[in-house]
């Protein structure tokens, strides 16, 4: 298709007719499929004779084919080929893209922006090595069209390497080394500039951008350079005291923060601050690279004080009412609690400290016109703003109180001037009337009252605050609920969910004066005013946290639950599905009735969420994704608490079982853990696991296989689920074959390329299978024993070789002849599978301590294969067994003597504990009233640290002692699970006693096979006999004691 024909096609995509748009669309998707396509729509854009729409859709066009066609794709052999732009195409393009860039209007100099940033990071520097050395004269020309567009290509060029680590970011040091000095003469120019310049501030801004680039993760050498160090630290000084021009302070209250200089002021307020924050100071600079260590100190020496001066100079021009836009005050107040943190800076500005609290951050904490007028005209984006994590991270009145924070942590007379100035503000709204206050005093009461939640940890730590916190909230705080000013209300609440863990004079969590509060949070949430309705709901989460009695809370929830959710039918807000994961945790049982309708009002929010997530920008997606994991926590608080009443779960399944099904797969990724614990808690208490539970099981398999297997731990739950309560089904279907789809998963698991440490679950899975499904798999037996001993043949991992002997033992206790047969059959044979098994049985630690089958779990499965083994007939045993019987029962001795061993230790440390709750609980009966003296309180609390720390280090020894703690092995292979048993955990076996079972088994062969008896206890010296006595005897032992405890129980009933 030619040019003329080409610019035609992209008319008709402004036309009204759909169908038009319908064809031109069509035809330029053909063409796109033909060489030259992305330089026909690059020279249209580029063409000035062309109409401008025309032109910018063109640069849109050639911007989504870039990024779909310019990298080279890796073909799929389940997929159609992708196409990419031909080579001899993209040549064409990288010679004009810059050309066209430099003089293109902006509407279309945007577009291109695009497309040449995608090329910079597929291409640069190795196929386009000239473009720097293109890109440098033009930032000596004198046409701004020309300086502009090859500031704004350097950006780009300069962005790509922003976040690279030391290793890829070479070509960035030799970009610096070009372009450093050209950018900052040209910075020098453009600030010898008049302020009232037209246009001046969007060039100021992209030299600020470039330069942020170069030294956003590490100073550069070149930098360091006498000239490059003074010169660009003059600029930015400079530029940060350069006064605005009139027509950015001319502009609307509105409109003036986006004004372009404002934009600029902003970059060059961050970079003095990041340089200041990460290179400036001495204390923190440790290990780092030279460059920066000598740029610590040269900025200390040279540059601190005249910026701490020029951010002083900024604060005056402030408290004078001179206009600085919302986001340089922001950045100016983190400058100054960084200041704080520095030595020379924090001297520096000695008698300056109290003054910027007072007069300069606590007017910014204080409710404002702004903050009315947005209350009013829009009170959702009030609450979205104030519970929006980046827009609180913006906010100057954030910046400002997080500023008061860090100042009177800094020194305790800070914090003394500043609450004397709290007190008095609070003492004084407190003598007039509250229906009486005017509106400037509500407001300095409003930033009163946040300036003491602000400082909550220290007042909650420091004397003679703590003990003056319940008196405060009573006679400050608890007027402001009747408030006619509706933002004193919501901030009544606030201040109440952040302290009522205070100890009130009657009580902590009870007691009058915390329920009075409780109360008054509670009738906030059918204030008028939803941003009162917000605080109060987050404010009840605190107060569901830390009440005693929840009694007292149960005629209410009926209530509770209508508020919540009328408030979730009006915002969408996270918070509110926190707060109500607090109430069903708190209330637990008493929520049953309730849990049908949460459970909707919940769905119908995780909707919207997803909705949310996939329609707006990056923003909202984060907020929607928050939102999308809050619901996903409540759902499994909920359904934990039902636990006790299955048949609620069929109820739960309808609303539910839609969001499983949508995020079982790739779109649920982030959210994986907590949506396959949801689908757990299904399969384990429903009933029956229904007909619609069961079409989840492919889409677990193709989860798992796709992106799943870091998340193995947690697909194996609801697997086992499936197996152990549907076994039936399970065995029987052929559409779907469950057990092909169990072998699939963990053979493509353990013959793919994954790490050896996730895999440990994939081989679970084939126990899981052999113990719940004995005598109805032996056709899987073989595969098994196959797919793991090639596993076990060339695994390094210690765990995991550990858990894939496991597989082979619950296989020989599954049927041991059928498995010894397969073994012989498989790599390594018999002999080298029992030679490593031993080989594992009998290695120690250091320490004495197992190497391997630490947990109890693992030496009872170990104990139950190998006496499956020793029961087996004389005509069942390879001749590698037959020689080793010895050995076999030496093994079998050692791992009951520990596994003995390890079960005392246990009963003996959970013993321990019950006495010292028992001791716990008598001292707390037999403590003071209110009486006793803040000594008494503070020795009595050093005593239960105590006690804490002595039980910490019981457990710290306990671990040290498994572990054995001399580096025998890395971190990553001794997690507690490894020798920490889940009591919660129940398999098939458990029921199996293993030293009746051994004591049984023994007998059996001296019955049975006594010339094997024979040689197996001829081989063993006296110790080992005693040993073997010693289990048989320990096994009678149990049996009786199961015994009498069966008598005693019956005679009870």
């Amino acid at each position: 298709m030619d040019l003329d024909n080409l610019i035609q096609i992209m008319q008709l995509c402004h036309s009204y007719d759909p169908n038009q748009v319908k064809e031109a669309e069509r035809l330029l998707k053909e063409d796109s499929l033909l060489p030259r396509h992305a330089e026909k729509l690059l020279y249209i854009a580029a063409k000035p004779e062309v109409d401008l729409a025309v032109r910018q859709i063109a640069a849109i066009n050639l911007k989504n084919f870039v990024k779909k066609s310019w990298a080279a794709h890796v073909p799929r052999p389940d997929a159609p080929a992708e196409f990419s732009i031909p080579d001899e195409d993209k040549v064409v393009v990288r010679e004009n893209i810059f050309d066209t860039l430099l003089r293109a209007p902006h509407v279309v100099q945007t577009q291109l922006g695009e497309i040449f940033k995608v090329i910079i990071y597929e291409d640069f520097p190795e196929k386009w090595p000239g473009l720097i050395e293109k890109i440098l004269p033009c930032l000596s020309q004198q046409d701004p069209i020309l300086l502009h567009g090859s500031l704004y290509a350097l950006r780009i060029v300069c962005r790509k390497y922003e976040f690279r680590s030391e290793e890829d970011r070479e070509p960035l040091d030799n970009l610096i080394n070009l372009i450093f000095g050209p950018v900052l003469t040209v910075f020098k120019q453009l600030l010898a500039q008049p302020a009232e310049t037209p246009g001046l501030a969007p060039f100021l801004k992209l030299c600020c951008k470039v330069f942020w680039s170069c030294t956003y993760l590490t100073i550069p050498s070149k930098l360091m350079e006498e000239e490059q160090f003074s010169g660009w630290m003059t600029c930015l000084h400079t530029a940060l005291l350069a006064p605005a021009p009139q027509e950015a302070l001319d502009s609307n209250e509105e409109a003036r923060p986006q004004h372009p200089w404002w934009k600029f002021k902003k970059w060059v307020m961050h970079i003095s601050y990041r340089l200041f924050s990460r290179y400036g100071m001495l204390s923190t600079r440790g290990e780092d690279a030279d460059s920066e260590k000598a740029f610590a100190t040269r900025y200390n020496s040279q540059c601190m004080i005249p910026f701490i001066d020029a951010c002083l100079t900024l604060i005056e021009q402030l408290t004078k009412g001179s206009y600085l836009s919302p986001r340089v005050v922001n950045v100016l107040f983190q400058y100054l609690g960084t200041a704080v943190r520095s030595k020379q800076s924090y001297k520096r500005l000695g008698p300056h400290w109290d003054g910027l609290l007072h007069n300069v951050a606590f007017p910014l904490m204080c409710f404002n016109a702004q903050d009315e007028q947005l209350w009013n005209e829009d009170p959702h984006e009030y609450v979205r703003k104030g519970y929006d994590l980046v827009e609180d991270m913006y906010n100057p009145k954030t910046a400002a109180a997080n500023f008061a924070h860090d100042l009177c942590e800094k020194d305790k007379k800070h914090l003394q001037a500043f609450m004397g100035m709290i007190a008095g503000l609070l003492a004084k709204a407190s003598a007039v009337p509250v229906a009486s206050l005017s509106k400037a005093d509500a407001w300095r009461l409003d930033g009163a009252l946040l300036a003491v939640g602000c400082m909550c940890g220290l007042l909650k730590s420091k004397k003679p605050y703590k003990e003056q916190l319940g008196h405060m909230l009573v006679t400050y705080v608890a007027p402001c609920f009747q408030s006619p000013h509706a933002h004193l209300r919501a901030k009544a609440c606030w201040l109440a969910g952040v302290f009522c863990d205070v100890k009130f004079h009657d009580g902590c969590g009870s007691g009058a004066t915390f329920f009075s509060f409780f109360e008054q949070v509670v009738r906030c949430l059918t204030d008028n005013d939803l941003p009162v309705k917000m605080d109060a709901v987050v404010a009840l989460r605190s107060f569901m946290e830390e009440i005693n009695d929840s009694s007292q809370v149960e005629p209410i929830v009926p209530q509770l639950l209508t508020t919540i959710f009328g408030l979730m039918d009006t915002v969408d807000n996270e918070d509110v599905v926190f707060t109500l994961e607090a109430i069903v945790e708190k209330l637990s049982d008493r929520i049953v009735p309730y849990a049908l309708q949460m459970t909707q009002q919940l769905a119908a929010a995780f909707w919207k969420y997803i909705s949310s997530s996939e329609t707006e920008d990056d923003a909202d997606d984060d907020s929607a994704s928050v939102g999308i994991y809050s619901c996903l926590r409540a759902f499994n608080t909920l359904l934990e608490s039902v636990s006790s009443q299955p048949e609620l779960y069929l109820q739960l399944e309808e609303p539910l079982f839609p969001i499983m099904q949508k995020l079982i797969s790739a779109d649920g990724q982030d959210v994986m853990e907590e949506v396959l614990e949801m689908l757990s808690y299904f399969t384990y208490y429903t009933p029956t696991i229904t007909d619609r539970l069961w079409t989840l099981w492919p889409q677990l398999e193709k989860g798992l296989l796709d992106f799943g297997m870091d998340f193995w731990e947690n697909f194996l739950v609801p697997l086992d689920n499936y197996i152990s309560r549907g076994k039936e089904r399970f065995l029987t279907s052929t559409n779907p074959d469950y057990m092909a789809s169990v072998f699939k998963m963990v053979q493509e698991s353990l013959v793919g390329d994954y790490a050896e440490s996730e895999l440990t679950n994939a081989a679970k899975l084939l126990e899981v299978v052999l113990q719940n499904c004995r005598g109805q798999v032996d056709q899987w037996v073989g595969p098994y024993i196959q797919l793991v001993m090639t596993k076990l043949a060339r695994s390094e991992n210690r765990r995991l070789k550990d858990m894939l002997i496991l597989v082979v033992a619950n296989a020989l206790y599954y049927n041991a002849q059928l498995t010894l047969t397969m073994l012989t059959q498989a790599p390594g044979g018999v002999g080298g599978f029992f030679q490593t098994w031993f080989q594992f049985v009998f290695e120690s630690k250091k320490n004495g301590e197992p190497k391997h089958f630490r947990r109890q779990y693992d030496k009872k499965v170990c104990i139950l294969g190998l006496a499956a083994v020793m029961a087996c007939p004389d005509e069942a045993l390879p001749p590698e067994i037959v020689g080793g019987m010895p050995q076999l029962l030496a093994g079998i001795t050692r791992l009951l003597v520990q596994l003995k061993k390890q079960q005392e230790e246990d009963e003996e440390a959970y013993n321990e504990g019950e006495e010292e709750e028992e001791e716990e609980e008598g001292e707390e009966g037999g403590e003071g009233g209110d009486n006793e003296d803040d000594d008494d309180e503070e020795v009595a609390e050093e005593n239960d640290a105590d006690v804490l720390a002595e039980l910490e280090a019981r457990r710290s020894r306990r671990l040290k002692s498994l572990m054995d703690g001399d580096n025998e092995e890395s971190d990553d292979e001794c997690s507690d699970d490894e020798f920490t048993d889940d009591e919660e955990v129940m398999t098939p076996i458990d029921e199996v006693n293993p030293f009746e079972l051994f004591a049984v088994t023994l007998m059996g062969v001296q019955q049975s096979w006594p010339a094997r008896y024979q040689q197996m206890m001829g081989a063993a010296d006296a110790n080992a006999q005693q040993s073997i006595a010693g289990m048989v005897t320990y096994a009678q032992q149990l049996k009786d004691k199961a015994a009498a405890e069966a008598a005693a129980k019956q005679q009870q009933e």
